[in-house]
């Protein structure tokens, strides 16, 4: 065991040594090249300093993403937290460098630098370390029609909530999503950051800008408009492009083919995680919210840099993510030998938001390009190497392992068997999921471990909607314990399974059903009808904030009601709410007492000019359609 830790100590450093040097060099001949710059310190010298920062500046931390921490038990701040020292980067500014990306968590910045530029800032007192900023080159999905002719309809249950449409029911049912749909998850009040390509979206017209908030990333608050009629309801609170860096991720002038070419990834990953458009789509967390990050270049001949998705972690934590969900890797720059669950940069940081920060990230493991000529188990791309991160691979409609998808082991895996790390923990369908296209009304397939990955990620937002307190690591455990497990081939008439768990399949494909119950001893709930739940708080005060009218719904409703009537029969209050997906909505309807009705005779108890009611019992109507449901409210001074 000694001598096996000694030969992969050696491996790694000559393998740093190769990659900081030989290839900086070759990088810098002759050229200006995209460098991290990373600082010893961040300017605080002892704990009382830090504890003053964060006392007088309260709002640093997102309000989200402190709630995200207290529900997991983690400290609402840590060093990561602190700002980059100002002073340090004012040194490089002043000397002439522009700054590109600034990493709180790793505590440096990017900029371009030349040969001797990188010798002079070496120099400087504050500087720990320079590397150069990896890159990835990503390939075009494709898609080969001949597959797509002999994909098989996969009927939907009579006995299932919604109907999924033929094409769409097999990957919602490969992870048992169909009976939590049943039992009313939908991955309400979780939030999703999607790292892709961006979203074929438009702007919402009422576009609020926040700029009191610090730091940066939480200044975006505007809604946007997806335009696919599939995603028209889902809930995306706002997005921004990393690579432009530029405060959206969508569609800005025209929609030229180029720019709808470039946003289509993103929106078929969107697609597979939130679509809501019965008997054609319907995805795992239709009742989620989002996030969009623009983390990544759809052309072939572009790069995408490690940086920007760096950033985008930091503004997912800021703005109070749950779960990261990623398709984007680094494989091109970075060797098999730093594939070791916390050598670059960019698993660095993810681990850092798993363990650290409590956000799922659930990342690819990688698409091989050229099946039956590349080797899988080297090529692996971070940060799915990381020892918190999700990893996703692939299977087929049948559950076997798909060949497009990558596999393990980690390098520090392949140096030392004693290691127990699976890489991917989990697949799910990565040959031809059904998802919508890059037009505002048909769908089609994609091929990929990203499209898995989006899976995955939406059916964990049921997870998290069942257990808001789960860290990322109960998750992991939750969904490893009780997946199903794949086929790694068939032969016919035998079939074909390695040990398990293994570096081809990890632990298998997910039950999302059994690891919601993984820890719990009683059923889950289940809608059973629309219908009004009870008001909070009862009896309530008028002195007293507001007074809550949850409500679940069975079915989408197109047209929602509330009335509030007196016992005498006299309509005091009403609102309403349009084209409401299935789901548990806590807060549901709000009201502060006063009377605000459109047309209604009053009793003369009441006041229609905005004053408060008077206190008594209230009925309290929820109309459906032709369903109805009546709860009663006390109202007291």
């Amino acid at each position: 065991m000694k001598k096996i830790s000694l030969i992969f100590l050696s491996l790694f450093i000559i393998s740093i040594f190769l990659f900081s040097a030989t290839g900086f060099e070759k990088m810098l001949d002759g050229n200006t090249l995209k460098v991290w710059v990373i600082f010893k310190d961040k300017g605080f010298t002892n704990k009382s300093e830090i504890l003053n920062f964060f006392k007088n500046n309260p709002t640093y931390i997102s309000e989200r993403s402190k709630e995200r921490r207290r529900n997991k038990n983690l400290p609402v701040a840590t060093y990561f937290d602190l700002p980059v020292n100002k002073k340090y980067i004012s040194v490089l500014e002043e000397q002439g460098f522009k700054i590109v990306n600034v990493s709180k968590w790793l505590n440096g910045v990017t900029i371009y630098a030349s040969r001797d530029d990188i010798e002079k800032i070496s120099k400087l007192h504050f500087v720990k370390s320079i590397s150069p900023v990896a890159i990835m080159r990503k390939k075009k999905d494709y898609i080969v029609k001949k597959v797509i002719e002999k994909k098989s309809k996969n009927e939907t249950k009579d006995d299932d909530l919604y109907n999924y449409g033929d094409y769409s029911f097999n990957q919602i049912k490969m992870l048992n999503i169909n009976t939590l749909h049943n039992k009313g998850y939908t991955g309400r009040g979780v939030l999703i950051a999607l790292f892709d390509t961006g979203v074929l979206m438009l702007k919402d017209s009422t576009m609020v800008i926040d700029s009191s908030s610090t730091p940066y990333e939480t200044t975006f608050v505007y809604k946007n408009i997806p335009i696919h009629r599939a995603l028209k309801d889902v809930d995306i609170l706002t997005s921004y492009d990393f690579i432009e860096k530029r405060d959206f991720a969508g569609i800005v002038s025209g929609g030229t083919p180029d720019e709808v070419n470039q946003l289509s990834h993103g929106t078929k990953m969107l697609g597979l995680m939130a679509s809501y458009y019965s008997g054609e789509l319907i995805s795992p967390a239709f009742g989620a919210s989002y996030i969009i990050a623009k983390t990544e270049i759809a052309d072939s001949e572009m790069v995408s840099e490690e940086d920007n998705w760096i950033s985008a972690v930091q503004w997912a934590d800021s703005l109070g993510a749950d779960i990261i969900s990623s398709s984007l890797g680094y494989k091109d720059w970075y060797p098999y030998s730093v594939m070791t669950g916390d050598s670059t940069k960019i698993t660095k940081v993810a681990n850092i938001a798993a363990r650290d920060m409590g956000i799922l990230v659930v990342n690819a493991i990688g698409n091989i390009k050229n099946v039956g000529i590349d080797r899988a188990d080297t090529s692996i791309i971070a940060p799915a190497d990381g020892n918190y991160v999700l990893t996703v691979g692939g299977v087929d409609d049948s559950m076997v392992y798909s060949h497009y998808s990558v596999t393990g082991p980690t390098y520090d895996v392949y140096l030392d068997s004693t290691i127990q790390r699976f890489k991917p923990e989990v697949c799910a369908l990565a040959e031809w999921p059904y998802t919508v296209s890059d037009s505002s009304n048909s769908f089609n397939y994609i091929l990929g471990t990203s499209g898995s990955t989006a899976l995955v990620s939406a059916g964990c937002a049921l997870v998290l909607q069942a257990h808001p307190d789960w860290t990322p690591q109960d998750v992991i455990e939750s969904l490893t314990k009780t997946a199903k497990k794949p086929f790694i081939s068939l032969i016919p008439d035998t079939t074909y399974f390695s040990k398990y768990p293994n570096q081809t399949v990890g632990y298998g494909v997910p039950d999302f059903y059994k690891a919601i119950m993984y820890k719990d001893t009683q059923e889950i709930f289940e809608i059973v009808s629309n219908r009004l739940l009870s008001p909070y708080p009862n009896p309530y005060s008028l002195k007293n904030g507001n007074l809550k009218f949850p409500f679940e719904i069975k079915r989408k409703v197109t047209r929602l009601i509330l009335y509030i009537y007196t016992l005498d029969g006299k309509l005091v209050y009403t609102d309403s709410k349009d084209d409401v997906l299935p789901g548990i909505y806590n807060d549901g309807f709000i009201w502060n007492g006063v009377t605000s009705v459109k047309s209604s005779s009053y009793s003369s108890n009441v006041n229609p000019n905005g004053n408060k009611v008077s206190p008594g019992l209230y009925l309290v109507i929820l109309q459906t359609g032709f369903e109805k449901s009546i709860k009663k409210v006390m109202i007291i001074p």
